[in-house]
């Protein structure tokens, strides 16, 4: 049984490692490969692959995005990828799909393929279609409904946590936003209106469209002309508000 598989990973070397240990399964034809969901996306609709190896969180579009993307009866089998173990791991410990936690070894590798393989020679895809549809919902409506705790940045091949209490004060750099602490800054990927929805509004007070603050750091602030404030960190950085947001400063101001 010939099986036709792309791999969605960001790194590269990540990629790289997946294709090589692939290598000895014969029955296993990679026939693309993606940096991103949206990538993944197009490879899909063009390929028609019968497993994707699928990383979770990635540029543009994650991984459960890219799910969302794809018609129920064209979904292909799906092992993830991952060095996130919150993602509601314990949902995919079932024989239609399966999931591979960063750096996983040959025999974990063996193991999440003979569960697909399986799924695929006898067509029950059906089930796994509708499971996994679900847990995306579920997902999704975990988003949208519980006020996140920590971010989780990739560098030099690292996780790193950052819990939100942590954070001073959030900037909007491009396509990315500045997550500030006391001492050092991170990149993260995402807007700062998305970011402004995840946040609970009862702690970050936005006092520009460029910043968000956390007002459990704030050690002063004073009224300039035109409508403006000048807020002072207890880390010493000091933010002017806009016009824009005086409102909405004056209401937080009021409540202390």
């Amino acid at each position: 049984m010939q099986i036709r598989a792309i791999i969605v990973d960001d790194e590269w070397l990540a990629r790289k490692r997946l294709e090589i240990l692939l290598e000895s399964y014969q029955e296993i034809r990679i026939v693309g490969y993606g940096r991103n969901g949206k990538e993944a996306l197009e490879l899909i609709q063009l390929k028609e692959p019968e497993l994707v190896f699928l990383d979770i969180q990635m540029p543009d579009m994650d991984g459960f995005g890219l799910l969302q993307q794809l018609a129920v009866d064209r979904m292909p089998a799906i092992i993830f990828t991952t060095a996130f173990d919150q993602y509601a791991i314990k949902a995919f410990e079932i024989e239609a799909v399966d999931y591979l936690l960063k750096p996983f070894d040959e025999d974990r590798l063996q193991a999440a393929l003979d569960r697909v393989l399986k799924r695929l020679e006898f067509n029950k895809m059906s089930q796994f279609q509708t499971q996994l549809l679900q847990l995306v919902e579920t997902h999704q409506q975990q988003l949208n409904q519980e006020e996140r705790l920590y971010f989780e940045i990739k560098q030099s091949g690292k996780i790193i946590r950052v819990p939100v209490e942590d954070i001073y004060f959030v900037k909007s750099e491009g396509n990315y936003v500045a997550l500030h602490t006391q001492k050092k800054k991170y990149l993260y990927r995402l807007t700062m209106n998305a970011i402004a929805q995840e946040l609970n509004p009862a702690l970050f007070l936005r006092i520009h469209r460029s910043y968000l603050i956390n007002t459990r750091y704030i050690a002063k602030q004073r009224y300039l002309q035109n409508n403006e404030f000048e807020f002072q960190l207890k880390n010493g950085q000091q933010l002017l508000s806009s016009k824009s947001y005086k409102e909405k400063i004056q209401a937080f101001l009021a409540k202390q």
